[in-house]
């Protein structure tokens, strides 16, 4: 996108970021044969992990280090060791606390700021300057660094974004339906044609290549 300076547009941002909330809410509500839910938390939700088809279709791949934090007691368990890329984890997982769906939500926040300002959040030079980052550093608003954001959207990131648990999104879906709302208020153009439109035009020339 850079390379053919065709940067998404708000929009196709929203379409992606609401269709990877859908996949993840699945994972997080999925049950065990017994009924019981399994809590499952992704913990690396990073751009690598996020694909977009050149059909429009947004899949969130990559649930290798998922786990399940609901044991068959319904007691949570704590990961014992930091997994995932440290620039897209959130302050608990930094922390090596015990994890639910938010920390999976903040991560998603990050890649929503990073689309939005179309710069690094956390990202250091250094690994623990990269958790100290996420930890503890102000964050700042993405319409600080863009103000052609909308209000709204500024909003919707700031909330996934929240160190505080309960002022964070407590769910994908809920996140998710902000995002549709928005996408509805605005009456953006922001189907999977359209992504589908803008991936065949940012990937134009590759795609020319394999139709040869």
């Amino acid at each position: 996108a850079e390379k053919h300076g065709k940067r998404p547009s708000y929009a196709l941002v929203c379409r992606v970021i609401a269709d990877m909330l859908g996949g993840l809410h699945y994972a997080h509500t999925r049950s065990g044969p017994d009924g019981k839910r399994l809590g499952l938390v992704h913990r690396d939700i990073s751009p690598q992990n996020v694909l977009v088809t050149y059909e429009g279709g947004v899949k969130l791949v990559d649930f290798g280090i998922a786990k399940a934090t609901e044991t068959q007691e319904g007691q949570q368990t704590q990961a014992g060791m930091l997994k995932g890329k440290y620039a897209y984890m959130s302050p608990e997982q930094c922390r090596g606390k015990a994890l639910d769906a938010r920390s999976d939500i903040f991560a998603v926040g990050i890649l929503l700021w990073e689309l939005l300002t179309w710069k690094r959040l956390f990202r250091r030079d250094s690994d623990l300057a990269t958790l100290v980052a996420v930890a503890d550093e102000p964050i700042p608003r993405a319409a600080s660094l863009r103000s052609d954001i909308p209000v709204e959207l500024d909003r919707i990131c700031a909330r996934a974004l929240a160190r505080s648990l309960d002022e964070r999104y407590p769910s994908a879906q809920a996140m998710q339906g902000d995002l549709e709302a928005l996408i509805r208020k605005y009456g953006w153009e922001a189907d999977s044609i359209r992504l589908q439109q803008y991936m065949r035009d940012v990937f134009s020339d590759k795609l020319a290549l394999q139709d040869g």
